[in-house]
């Protein structure tokens, strides 16, 4: 099958992390046969082009990048910060303009992805209808979750998007319900796919650890949803009981000062390890040593690191801010509220005592049934033959 990919946001050099886990999807599809075309228009904020040394430079035309895959890509900075409106006509002129040059080179596609609403999904949808080229949108972001993140103007991209979109797929149960909630009209047209996650680099590696010690792990971007002073505030009461638990807290981002602040103020320097930023292997390497994974978000639309770390055979602890309600069960793990500083540190402390029940061969188990990449692909076929069936009928 042949594949347009039209993500919302992309690595690029001025944000080389940004969506950096649509590689991943790339990768996979394409493994197992499918042709894939990137299509990436990115606007970028005037701050991005500055670094401390030099002055970056955007790319634009056509590059070909992981391997075969290749990626039409236009990068523009961002002339008007407070017209979203206008940023967004640009943005669609542009994506439109590289969809049909891809069109030219490439031929027509089977089907288009569009990841997120905002804005590929409203850029393209109208126009592909008219064209009869299935698309389906992708959602990622936790402004479902957090409704107030919407503007008018959102929401009417939103609409614009669903409305001539063929499938629209939820990363999670609790962000379906919350696109259905705030978009009814949506409720015959969604679908829930879990993110895939290749779990070749996430094994089960038996690591010597020290007596009477317990290390707890937490990988997640230094922001304030993601609540690193929350999951301090509690690992701090848990000292008290436990005075040999450890922490190491991987990820960078612009929370990362204040945290490091917090954790000084805490009295916990010598309890708390931060590596900032790890590539995936190293990541892998952190959770084969540690004993748990903990994730105090506010919110996530589905939660790939408790994958991650459930492949390696690790327990986990994560709030109910989402995507973990899917994932965590009583077989892998605790869930607790968000923002409870008492009924995370609880969690932590019966981790601890309750470590010995849980079977890491059973837990990566689970993560193979429901995430592998099989899985991931398989059910975006299934939703193409659900549309082409449902055009003939």
């Amino acid at each position: 099958m042949k594949l347009f990919i039209v993500p919302s946001w992309y690595p690029s050099r001025l944000n080389p992390k940004s969506g950096i886990f649509f590689h991943e999807h790339i990768r996979i599809l394409q493994v197992a046969g499918d042709e894939v075309v990137v299509i990436a228009s990115l606007i970028h904020s005037f701050k991005k082009i500055f670094t401390p040394n030099k002055l970056l430079k955007i790319q634009r035309g056509v590059l070909t990048e992981f391997g075969q895959t290749t990626t039409y890509r236009h990068e523009a900075l961002n002339w008007f910060p407070k017209r979203p409106q206008k940023t967004f006509e640009y943005q669609q002129r542009q994506i439109i303009r590289l969809f049909e040059q891809a069109m030219a080179d490439q031929g027509s596609p089977d089907l288009v992805i569009a990841h997120s609403s905002l804005f590929a999904g409203a850029a393209l949808s109208r126009r592909l209808k008219s064209q009869n080229i299935p698309i389906i949108i992708f959602e990622h972001l936790m402004h479902f979750l957090k409704p107030d993140l919407l503007t008018d103007f959102y929401k009417d991209c939103i609409r614009e998007a669903y409305c001539y979109a063929d499938r629209i797929v939820a990363t999670s149960s609790r962000l379906r319900d919350s696109i259905t909630h705030q978009f009814p009209e949506s409720i015959s047209k969604i679908a829930v796919i879990p993110n895939p996650v290749d779990l070749s680099a996430f094994d089960i590696v038996p690591q010597s650890k020290a007596e009477n010690t317990f290390e707890f792990l937490s990988v997640a971007l230094f922001r304030p949803e993601k609540r690193h002073d929350l999951l301090l505030r509690a690992f701090a009461q848990v000292r008290q009981w436990h005075p040999k638990v450890r922490l190491t807290m991987v990820g960078d981002g612009p929370e990362f000062r204040r945290i490091k602040r917090l954790i000084a103020e805490l009295k916990l320097t010598n309890a708390v390890t931060l590596t900032g930023y790890l590539p995936q292997p190293k990541i892998a390497v952190q959770m084969q040593k540690s004993n748990a994974l903990v994730l105090a978000s506010d919110f996530e639309t589905f939660g790939v690191v408790l994958i991650e770390a459930l492949a390696c055979g690790l327990p986990v602890i994560a709030t109910r801010c989402g995507g973990p309600e899917d994932i965590v069960t009583p077989e892998s793990g605790f869930l607790v509220p968000v923002n409870n500083v008492e009924a995370l540190s609880g969690a932590l402390l019966q981790m601890i005592s309750d470590y010995h029940r849980f079977d890491p061969q059973r837990i990566r188990q689970i993560a193979i049934e429901k995430y592998s990449s099989q899985s991931y692909r398989q059910a975006i076929h299934d939703l193409y033959t659900e549309i082409m069936a449902s055009e003939k009928s």
